[in-house]
């Protein structure tokens, strides 16, 4: 958990009336990474909506999905999200009454106003959401290893799966 992110009544954000900044700095314990993830995040109560904005960046090491190599990868963002503070989302009616949402397209989250916003959670999704859906290390990425080659005998070592055999003929011939 990294200090200082612990979770915020949204009527305390509220009581504000101002945004609340963050700083970030430290080690998510959801998200593996090399270095500390750093930056800042805010946070405004408007009315109807939180406003979210954050600058991000950390380094984490994934595993490529050709080689299976390890590579180090830096993820940075730059996020800005409305929340809809409600039990259910807005109607039309409500999107078309605020200026500010109505320009929002897709306001998918939705927090109970009761409820609580949580900065380090916030962090982890936007950064999670950086990730590549396909893990690949370059240019410079071997591939999946080559078969053996023809003239290579196995070794007692490395023994053959009978029912790869009629595979083995195959590549034989």
């Amino acid at each position: 958990m990294i200090e200082g992110l612990e979770p915020v009544a949204l009527q305390e954000l509220r009581a504000l009336a101002a945004p609340r900044t963050w700083s970030v700095d430290g080690q998510l314990n959801a998200l593996k990474s090399l270095t500390p993830v750093r930056g800042e995040l805010t946070a405004e109560h408007r009315g109807n909506v939180l406003s979210v904005e954050g600058e991000l960046s950390t380094i984490v090491t994934l595993t490529c999905d050709r080689c299976l190599g390890q590579f180090n990868q830096q993820l940075n963002c730059q996020p800005s999200e409305l929340i809809w503070l409600g039990d259910t989302p807005p109607s039309d009616e409500q999107l078309q009454e605020s200026e500010e949402i109505a320009e929002m397209e897709g306001l998918v989250e939705c927090l109970d106003p009761r409820g609580r916003f949580d900065p380090e959670q916030w962090v982890f999704e936007q950064l999670n959401l950086q990730l590549p859906v396909v893990n690949h290390c370059g240019g410079h990425c071997p591939g999946p290893p080559l078969p053996k080659e023809a003239g290579e005998a196995s070794t007692n070592s490395d023994p053959i799966d009978p029912r790869w055999q009629a595979l083995q003929q195959f590549q034989r011939e």
